[in-house]
């Protein structure tokens, strides 16, 4: 009874080890949050505006959670990183609290609200992505804005911001967020002066 018993411990062991060494690992990616760090002017009084931030639309390739880079001509995403959000919805989300904490206008809305407005702040993604050259590289963030007058469905101003931010830590996604974030609070910024000198 013991010698069996000490064989069946010995089957078990064995079983367990052999599991483990051919058990496949499966590393799932880091989550990453486009969260740029921004201290905008704030206005003592507002204007009498209502602004509503349409969605923010996005070439296909662009309208996913991956994080994507460009090298040796080919886009490709990172194989251990991931946003949290699009980046489309999460700039819709950035550019309107932003913009409502300057307290510029009377308010600022999300697309969906229905709250009546007498602007519409429409925007296209066009490029969000890092770009390798040789052994560096640098995020580039574009976005071209309109905005329209929903009384009469003109186009009151239109303008196309851009930044580019070099990637300081090359090693995985992290270093891109960080330039992504640097990049993203830029073009909100520079967005913020000029809509606020489209509509004074």
């Amino acid at each position: 009874m013991k010698h069996t018993l000490t064989l069946c411990a010995s089957l078990l062991l064995m079983a367990f080890i052999s599991g483990c060494s051919t058990k496949d690992v499966q590393l799932k990616p880091f989550t990453y949050t486009l969260d740029p760090i921004l201290k905008l002017e704030r206005f003592g009084h507002h204007n009498d505006d209502v602004l509503k931030v349409s969605r923010v639309e996005s070439y296909s390739g662009l309208n996913s959670r991956a994080i994507l880079y460009l090298k040796d001509g080919a886009m490709q995403p990172y194989k251990y990183g991931v946003w949290s959000e699009t980046p489309s919805l999460k700039l819709q989300h950035l550019i309107t609290e932003n913009l409502q904490d300057q307290n510029h206008f009377n308010a600022v809305v999300l697309g969906n609200s229905l709250a009546s407005s007498n602007l519409v702040l429409e925007s296209i993604l066009q490029n969000f992505e890092e770009v390798f050259v040789e052994d560096t590289s640098y995020v580039y963030v574009s976005i071209r804005f309109r905005v329209i007058d929903m009384r009469t469905s003109d186009v009151i101003a239109s303008v196309k911001l851009s930044s580019k931010k070099d990637v300081v830590n090359l090693n995985g996604a992290a270093g891109s967020v960080e330039a992504f974030n640097a990049a993203t609070a830029e073009v909100i910024k520079n967005l913020s002066f000029w809509i606020n000198n489209v509509r004074p």
